[in-house]
């Protein structure tokens, strides 16, 4: 009996993370249906993204008397990688939701619509690297080693993305009211998340602000690489454990919820 539930177990994972990759093209599709017709593309989201990050630097520059030029990579990292996060939680919130049609209507696996949604998600918010491109050339960004470590990090992001998306579409999809609680609380995260401020200006009495943020650790991982720094053991040890336990909670409620999700929808 126990052989036969393992092996149920490994048929759903492998069935599942098939279904995530094969749908890298769903993906893609939407973002080219997305911007069909307009002559910049994704590229007006970037554009966005900039303006922002202009905005921003030039505000927390005179709050925190800081030179602008000096705070601009750090800021904008901070608002191209938080936009990634930000998408994940709001946009898996809406993950089955979106997808009723073919829910209700095909025995397609969710790992597609899991699949669809991060990747729609990370082929935009690729688009947003060229300004970090072209800030590497006018600012003083020191490029080394560290760098490297963006690798782990993206990987570690991805896969947060991936439970984080499927967690919060189940849990949306069955009680409707979840939507717009995950929807007030990421712009509640917004402010107490260091992206345009830097953990330095936390006292230690209140470094609880930050330990018990699980944003800063992703917005971290991938962050302090790009600016050549080394992320502390401890943001990968508490990335890492986020990681387990996500998956873990995702297994809960895919096994629970995922037979009925078309009568959810």
């Amino acid at each position: 009996m126990t052989n036969e539930v393992n092996n149920f177990q490994k048929k759903l994972a492998i069935k599942f993370f098939s279904d995530l990759l094969r749908s890298w093209v769903w993906g893609w599709c939407d973002v080219r249906n997305r911007y069909r017709r307009s002559t910049f593309g994704p590229f007006w989201e970037t554009i966005n993204i900039a303006v922002l990050i202009g905005g921003m630097a030039i505000i927390s520059g005179a709050l925190f008397n800081i030179n602008t030029l000096s705070i601009l990579p750090y800021l904008g990292l901070g608002v191209i990688f938080w936009t990634v996060i930000s998408n994940s939680i709001s946009d898996g919130a809406d993950c089955f939701i979106s997808n009723s049609v073919y829910l209700q209507n095909s025995n397609m696996g969710i790992g597609l619509f899991v699949g669809r949604t991060i990747f729609r998600i990370y082929i935009t918010s690729a688009h947003h690297l060229i300004l970090f491109a072209l800030a590497v050339f006018a600012l003083p960004i020191q490029i080394n080693y560290n760098s490297m470590l963006i690798i782990p990090g993206i990987t570690l992001l991805f896969l947060n993305s991936v439970w984080v998306i499927g967690v919060l579409g189940l849990i949306c999809a069955r009680y409707r009211d979840m939507k717009m609680i995950v929807k007030n609380l990421t712009q509640l995260l917004f402010f107490v998340t260091p992206i345009f401020w830097s953990a330095e200006f936390i006292p230690e009495r209140k470094r609880f602000i930050l330990d018990f943020n699980p944003l800063y650790y992703y917005l971290e991982i991938v962050r302090a690489p790009l600016l050549g720094k080394t992320p502390p053991l401890q943001i990968y040890l508490v990335t890492g454990a986020l990681t387990i336990l996500g998956f873990s909670l995702f297994y809960f409620f895919y096994t629970k919820l995922r037979k009925r999700m078309a009568f959810y929808v």
